[in-house]
Parts: structure tokens; C-alpha cells; sequence
């Protein structure tokens, strides 16, 4: 009685097949998880060039505040969220210099959720904390209108 696979090679056929699924598998994952999910918006950005401005978001959707600062002179932005943003971070990239060079400015970058819905704010002061406020600040804004998803 002869047989058309050999126990000899199913030994070696069975786990070449598994591994060659589970590397098809890993390689769509990847590639799955290198692209966007289909509606999902780049996050939105405002800058100086927002000062005043008002942008829509969704709600629970993030967005950023980017600001030019430079706390080597004592000047940060003191920031001020209205009760429906929830601040999730805050972080100063300083920019690329000279090794050595000192006095170099950055960009303070905050990421924000918007929470409630409404009209929410964002508002910023530029100042050096040990000085007395003057209303001579450099000041900065950007109303938020959140709207349901």
C-alpha cells in the first residue's frame, strides 16, 4: 500500500504551512497599523496665526496649541483652559542650535481633548511669573466650538 505523502514530509509541510501563515498574519498586521483607519481626521493645530480665531472640533477629539517661547528669558505662556478641555500634555521642544548656544527658543506644545460641548477656550499669557501683571502682556486665544461626532 503506498501512500502520496510520507509521514516524512507532512512532518516538514505542517509547520512550513503554520509559519508561513503566521508571517502572512504579522505582515498584515503591520501594514494594517502603518495606515490611517478609514474617517480618522489629522489632528488640528493652531498657532500664532490663530490668535483670536475660532476653529470646530469633534467632541473627544484632541488638537493642539503650538506657541513660540523662549523661558532661557524668564517669558512662558501661562495657559487657561475653559472646564470642557481637559489639558492631556504639555511639552517645549527647544529649537535645533549650535552645540553651546544658549538662549535658544522653542515651541511650547499643548495637547488638548475637548470635552463638552459648546463654545470652549483657549487662552494664553506670555509673561515672566515674578513680574507683576500689567495687562501689557502678549496675550493669546482660540475659541473652540465643539460639536457632537
Amino acid at each position: 500500500m503506498t501512500s502520496s505523502s510520507s509521514p516524512r514530509h507532512s512532518g516538514r509541510i505542517l509547520p512550513g504551512i503554520i509559519g508561513l501563515g503566521i508571517l502572512l498574519a504579522l505582515v498584515l498586521l503591520i501594514s494594517g497599523c502603518t495606515q490611517p483607519a478609514a474617517g480618522v481626521k489629522k489632528m488640528v493645530t493652531f498657532t500664532e496665526a490663530d490668535n483670536g480665531a475660532t476653529g470646530t472640533i469633534a467632541q473627544t477629539t484632541r488638537f493642539a496649541v503650538q506657541l513660540k517661547e523662549n523661558p532661557t528669558t524668564g517669558y512662558q505662556w501661562n495657559a487657561t483652559l475653559s472646564p470642557g478641555l481637559e489639558l492631556q500634555s504639555s511639552d517645549y521642544r527647544v529649537n535645533d542650535a549650535p552645540a553651546g548656544m544658549v538662549g535658544v527658543g522653542g515651541v511650547r506644545t499643548w495637547v488638548i481633548i475637548a470635552k463638552d460641548l459648546g463654545t470652549q477656550n483657549f487662552s494664553a499669557s506670555y509673561r515672566r511669573s515674578w513680574e507683576p501683571v500689567t495687562g501689557n502682556e502678549t496675550a493669546y486665544t482660540v475659541n473652540i466650538k465643539v460639536e457632537k461626532i
